[in-house]
C-alpha cells in the first residue's frame, strides 16, 4: 500500500507543479528580449494549459543582476518561479561584480537564439554599413551607438567591431538603455547615429519602413532579414545572444524535473513554433547536465572577451586633443569666466601694477595656470581644476605674504563658484563635465 501511495505521489508531483501559479521574472524593462521571452512563454501557457495562471515580473537594472539578486533571494525553494536570462546577464555579472551569478539557480532550460542587427532611422545618411564603419574610424565620438546594459550583448558586439577595424574598445561612444524598447525610442528619436540590439526588438519598426537595417551578426545569411552579414561588409565577426529559463535555488529534484518537463512541452509545442518564427528566433533547446556545462562555458568565454577587450583599452595610445564640442566649451569658457575675474579684481585693486615688474610676473603667473588648467580637468576633474585656477588668481593679486586665512578664504570663494558653474551645465543644461578622478 505504501509503494502504491509513493508512485502515486511521484506521478502527481509534475501535475501539483504545473497546476500552481507561476510567476516569470523579466530582468528587464518592457519591450526588450527578456521581456519578449517572457510574455511570448506567458501566452503559449496560456494556450498549452488554460488552467494557468501565469505572471510576468519586470524588474530592470545592471544588465538583469539586480532581478538575478532578488530572485535567488525571495524566491529560494519556490517552485512556481521563474526567471528568463541569457548572454547579457552573464557578462553583466562579470562587469558589476555582482555577489550572485547563474551559478546560484537551478537551470531548467536554453529556449532561443538570435542574432544582432545594427539599425539606423529611415532618413539616416548611412546607407551601409561601410558608410557608418567610415565615419566611425574617421571620428569616433561623433557616432553615438545604443542598445541594452553596457557589458551586454549590443555593447561587445560595437566594442568587437571597433576592435575589428583597429580601434580600441575606449573609443566606442555607446549609450546604455534598460531595455529594447528605450533603445528603439532613442534611434527612432535621432538621439543615436545606430542602435544594436536583437531583430525583434526592432522588427515592427523595421517592416514599417522607420528603419534601416545596415548588418546582421549571423554567420551566413538570415533568410527572414533582408541585410548583408557582418563578414559580407567586410567585418570578420559573428555573435548570437541566446536566452534561458532558470529556477531558484533549493528546489527538490522533482520540482526540478517537474518545471523542466513544462518548459520543454511549451518549447516543442506548435504554438512555440510559430513564436519563434514570428520572432526570427532560433530554437535552442537545451535541458539538464548539458545546459549547466553550457552555462559554465560560456562564463569562460564571456570572460576571455571582456579581458581582452580591457587589454585593447589599456594599450591605446592616449593622445591630448583641443577640441571645441558640447563638452569642451563650457570648460573654456569657464576658463576665460576665471581669467577674466581675477584680471578685473587685479586691475581693480592695483591698477598702476601692471606695467612694472610685479605686475608682469602676476600675469605670467595667471597665463601659466590658463594654460595648464586643460590638462588639470583631465586628470583631477572640473571642480578641482576650477578651484585651483581660482586660488592662484587670488593669491596672485594679493600683497606677500600670504595668509593661511587668505587661502582659505580663496578656497572657500573658488570652491563656491566652480561647484555653481558645474551644477548649471551638468544639471541644468545636461552637458558632461569631468568629475572627480574617483
Amino acid at each position: 500500500m505504501r509503494i502504491a501511495a509513493g508512485i502515486l505521489l511521484l506521478l502527481l508531483v509534475p501535475a501539483l507543479v504545473t497546476a500552481q501559479p507561476l510567476v516569470i521574472t523579466a530582468p528587464a524593462a518592457p519591450g526588450g528580449g527578456w521581456d519578449q521571452t517572457a510574455r511570448a512563454i506567458q501566452r503559449v501557457l496560456a494556450e498549452t494549459e488554460p488552467a494557468a495562471s501565469v505572471q510576468v515580473d519586470n524588474v530592470p537594472g545592471a544588465a538583469g543582476t539586480i532581478g538575478l539578486a532578488r530572485f535567488i533571494q525571495s524566491e529560494r525553494g519556490n517552485p512556481g518561479a521563474l526567471l528568463v536570462t541569457g548572454l547579457v546577464m552573464v557578462s553583466g555579472v562579470i562587469i558589476n561584480g555582482s555577489p550572485v551569478s547563474l551559478a546560484d539557480t537551478t537551470p531548467i532550460a536554453r529556449l532561443t537564439g538570435e542574432y544582432e542587427v545594427i539599425v539606423v532611422p529611415a532618413a539616416s545618411p548611412f546607407r551601409s554599413l561601410a558608410d557608418l564603419v567610415d565615419a566611425f574610424r574617421k571620428n569616433p565620438g561623433s557616432v553615438s551607438w545604443g542598445g541594452g546594459s553596457a557589458g551586454g550583448t549590443d555593447d561587445l558586439l560595437v566594442r568587437l567591431l571597433a576592435e575589428q577595424i583597429g580601434l580600441p574598445a575606449s573609443s566606442v561612444n555607446y549609450i546604455a538603455f534598460a531595455g529594447g524598447g528605450a533603445a528603439l525610442a532613442g534611434v527612432l528619436g535621432g538621439q543615436l547615429s545606430a542602435a544594436v540590439s536583437g531583430y525583434a526588438e526592432f522588427a515592427g519598426q523595421i517592416g514599417a519602413g522607420q528603419l534601416r537595417v545596415l548588418a546582421v551578426s549571423s554567420a551566413s545569411r538570415v533568410g527572414s532579414i533582408d541585410a548583408p552579414t557582418l563578414r559580407e561588409s567586410g567585418i570578420a565577426l559573428d555573435l548570437a545572444n541566446w536566452r534561458a529559463i532558470v529556477a531558484p535555488p533549493g528546489l527538490s529534484d522533482a520540482e526540478q524535473e517537474a518545471l523542466t518537463a513544462r518548459v520543454t512541452r511549451v518549447a516543442t509545442s506548435v504554438q512555440w513554433r510559430a513564436t519563434l518564427e514570428q520572432n526570427g528566433w532560433e530554437d535552442q533547446l537545451l535541458t539538464g547536465a548539458a545546459l549547466r556545462q553550457f552555462l559554465l562555458s560560456e562564463q569562460a568565454r564571456i570572460e576571455d572577451v571582456l579581458r581582452r577587450l580591457s587589454a585593447t583599452n589599456a594599450r591605446a595610445p592616449t593622445t591630448l586633443a583641443v577640441t571645441l564640442t558640447p563638452s569642451s566649451l563650457p570648460n573654456a569658457i569657464t576658463i576665460a569666466f576665471f581669467g577674466v575675474l581675477a584680471l578685473t579684481l587685479f586691475t581693480a585693486a592695483k591698477p598702476s601694477i601692471a606695467t612694472d615688474r610685479e605686475g608682469a610676473r602676476m600675469a605670467a603667473a595667471i597665463i601659466i595656470a590658463l594654460l595648464i588648467l586643460p590638462i588639470a580637468f583631465v586628470t583631477i576633474g572640473f571642480v578641482a581644476s576650477s578651484v585651483l585656477l581660482f586660488v592662484v588668481a587670488a593669491s596672485t593679486l594679493r600683497a606677500r605674504p600670504f595668509t593661511i586665512r587668505s587661502i582659505a578664504l580663496d578656497l572657500v570663494v573658488g570652491l563656491a563658484f566652480s561647484i555653481t558653474i558645474f551644477l548649471v551645465f551638468t544639471r541644468g543644461l545636461g552637458v558632461a563635465l569631468p568629475g572627480l578622478p574617483w
